[in-house]
């Protein structure tokens, strides 16, 4: 799995990729998200998770782009344009 640190001190960790934090979650059912979703080539049915934009990556000492998440982190199965968009992203485990 991926783990990280954010500023703050909070670990969190995925199973799935790594840990990010991403401008906006949307169903999949959301029309603007159904569009983002077939400009990466990825159907909007086979998204059992949200689909996360504008995301960035959270570095492992807690700095980088996404290190002050204003959202809670998440981990998403899939990423696409450079990690800008993620598929299946579901909130990242917090641990102690």
């Amino acid at each position: 799995g991926y783990s990280t640190a954010t500023s703050n001190g909070i670990n969190y960790s995925c199973n799935s990729g790594p840990v990010q934090c991403c401008g906006s979650l949307q169903a999949p059912s959301n029309y603007n998200a159904a569009n983002i979703a077939s400009l990466v080539g990825v159907a909007a049915q086979g998204i059992t998770g949200q689909l996360g934009v504008q995301c960035n990556p959270i570095t492992a000492i807690g700095v980088g782009s996404g290190a002050n998440c204003a959202s809670k982190p998440v981990c998403c199965e899939q990423n696409f344009q450079n990690q800008l968009v993620g598929v299946n992203c579901v909130p990242a485990t917090v641990g102690l």
